[in-house]
This record gives C-alpha cells, sequence and structure tokens, in this order.
C-alpha cells in the first residue's frame, strides 16, 4: 500500500491551455516528491482539458461537467486526499524547483497552519506578483508588494495575514474543520475569506521568503474584466461582515463602508460604476446568509478583537502604495478550533 504522500496539490483548470502544461512540468520536477496532485478541471472550453492527461501515478484528473467555480473546484480537490498539508496552485503559475520543499520546511520549521509563498511576475520577472495578503483596517485586502521590485521581497519568513491561493499551504485538520473555502463566493477574495476564519480559529500564516513561484495573476480571467471586478467588490464586502469580531464590527465599519463608497466613485472614472455598483447591491442583499454564517463563526472562534487587529494592516499609507507587510517571526503556539 503506498504510503501517505506529504502534501495534496490542488490544481483548479479552466481555460488554461496557454499555461497548463507548463505548470505541470515544474511539479514534475520538484525536490520534495511525496506528494500528490489533484488536477480538477472546471468544464473548459478552449481544449485545455485535453492537455491534462499524466503517466504519472502521483496524478488524479477530474472532469467537472459544469464550472463550479474555483472555491468549489479546490474544496473537491481538497476533500480527494488526505495528506497532512494541502496546497493550492494556480495553473497559471510556475513553481521553482524546491518551491515544495522550501514551503513545508518553513511551516515546520514556524509551527504555521498556513504558509505563503513568494510571488514573481510571470510577465515581468523583475516585479513582485506579492509576497502575502494583507488585510487593511479599511476592509480591503491585497497582496503585499504587487507590482514592487523583487529586490524588495523579504529576505527572511514572516508573519503575514494570510496566504495568496495562487500559492498556498493549509494544515488540512484545520483546513477541515473550518469548512474549506466559502463555495458562494465562486472565486476571488476566497482566500482572504479562508485566512480571516483560520485566524479566528487559531492558526497561523508564515510567508516563505524561499518557497518561490512565477505567477502571471488573473491570467485566464483578466484582472479588470467586469468578472474579476464584481467578485472582488462582492466578496470583500461579504468578508468583512462574516468574519469581523463584533467590537472592530462596530468601530470600523464606517472606515470599511468609506473605502468602499470610494471604489464606487473611482469607478466612475475607469467604466466600471455599474458592474462595481451592481457588485455591492449584490453584497448587501446577501447579507442575510452572510450573517448567519458570521453566527457560527463566532461561537467558534478562539482569538478575540485584539489579536486580530494585531494582525492588519493599520497604516492608511501601506495600503495605498500596496507594500508588504511581513512581520517579524516570533515564538509561537498553533491553536485549533474548539471541539
Amino acid at each position: 500500500m503506498a504510503a501517505r504522500p506529504q502534501v495534496d496539490i490542488v490544481i483548479v483548470n479552466f481555460n488554461g491551455g496557454k499555461f497548463i502544461e507548463e505548470c505541470i512540468e515544474a511539479v514534475k520536477q520538484q525536490t520534495l516528491s511525496s506528494f500528490h496532485v489533484y488536477l480538477i478541471d472546471n468544464h473548459s472550453t478552449d481544449g485545455s482539458a485535453a492537455l491534462l492527461h499524466q503517466d504519472d501515478e502521483r496524478f488524479t484528473i477530474v472532469h467537472n461537467k459544469e464550472n463550479v467555480g474555483f472555491a468549489a473546484a479546490c474544496n473537491q480537490g481538497a476533500a480527494l486526499g488526505s495528506a497532512e498539508w494541502i496546497a493550492m496552485l494556480n495553473p497559471d503559475t510556475v513553481p521553482a524547483i524546491d518551491w515544495l520543499e522550501q514551503a513545508i520546511h518553513c511551516a515546520n520549521q514556524h509551527n504555521a497552519t498556513m504558509v505563503g509563498c513568494t510571488q514573481i511576475s510571470k510577465l515581468q520577472p523583475e516585479l513582485l506578483d506579492g509576497v502575502g495578503d494583507a488585510f487593511s483596517i479599511f476592509g480591503l485586502a491585497w497582496r503585499g508588494g504587487f507590482g514592487w521590485p523583487v529586490e524588495n521581497a523579504p529576505e527572511n519568513d514572516g508573519f503575514v495575514f494570510g496566504p495568496c491561493a495562487a500559492a498556498a499551504f493549509y494544515e488540512r485538520m484545520l483546513f477541515v474543520k473550518s469548512g474549506g473555502f466559502d463555495e458562494s463566493y465562486f472565486c476571488y477574495v476566497e482566500d482572504v475569506d479562508l485566512a480571516f476564519r483560520l485566524r479566528l480559529f487559531g492558526g497561523v500564516c508564515v510567508h516563505s521568503s524561499r518557497s518561490i513561484v512565477a505567477h502571471v495573476g488573473s491570467g485566464i480571467s483578466g484582472r479588470r474584466s467586469e468578472f474579476t471586478i464584481y467578485h472582488g467588490t462582492r466578496n470583500r464586502i461579504w468578508t468583512w461582515f462574516k468574519n469581523i469580531p463584533f467590537i472592530l464590527l462596530w468601530a470600523a465599519t464606517p472606515l470599511m463602508v468609506l473605502a468602499n463608497v470610494a471604489f464606487l466613485g473611482r469607478s466612475v472614472f475607469h467604466g466600471t460604476f455599474n458592474c462595481t455598483f451592481r457588485a455591492s447591491a449584490d453584497a448587501v442583499r446577501g447579507l442575510p446568509s452572510v450573517f448567519e454564517a458570521r453566527r457560527e463563526i463566532q461561537a467558534r472562534k478562539v482569538i478575540g478583537s485584539f489579536e486580530i487587529l494585531r494582525a492588519m494592516t493599520l497604516s492608511p499609507i501601506k495600503l495605498i502604495r500596496r507594500a508588504p507587510d511581513v512581520r517579524p517571526v516570533q515564538k509561537n503556539t498553533k491553536r485549533g478550533l474548539r471541539d
């Protein structure tokens, strides 16, 4: 009987034909070979599903009959495995040869339950794609250091709010107990939402300075497409109201509302007002379900407002500049969900 792998890698493909083959080949070359890949094709229409067939027994291919969304497909892939660690990897990434090895080393060294990777722009290798997700007191999230010169990448591992799911590692036990990604999001901001919940449940996220991937970034959906803007806007509003502890909900929601009004105003000049307004309206309409989920999350959390506030980025300057927010690693004790 085959030994259980150390890592289950979930790759969700949707029309990733021009990227997926290079991603798969890079995974095959990993220095840490104890992994299994679950390739979930979300009913691609560009012929890329035919490129997924692998002779490698470490690969399992699943063809969905419809596009169930990134969040649901990630959960689907994660449920098929049994490894201690679950890695999410976008099809428009190319991981370095020691990507897996370095991430698992980081997790073990720092007693982390989430690990984020150093993401380099594949199209502009002199620029960062991101070094961990940051979350602002204004309710906005961003990939820290997006568009910054690669020289600004942290030299050492450090705490971040959460990992970008383009290349992220989650401890299986806590991932499963948290319910995984919220499938109602479909895609976008689902990684920030999950990181927020895992933090509330005692999780710790460390950014690995040595686990590196090249990432196109919205290579399939388009960074400024209506699809991206709609889901990003709606889902960030849901993430705030679902996860923020009560004291911060009361104290900081005016800041969040102000930021979203500013985004709505800016959308007028970018020609995206209708899409942004529709997403905001749909977010409000969806709040009853969000508050229902909130009740369960808040009842199960093991940390409060102060600890979440410490993990958030308070500086509006860092927000405006999309600055990295990677903090020095200190000794920590991993905690989990209440049974």
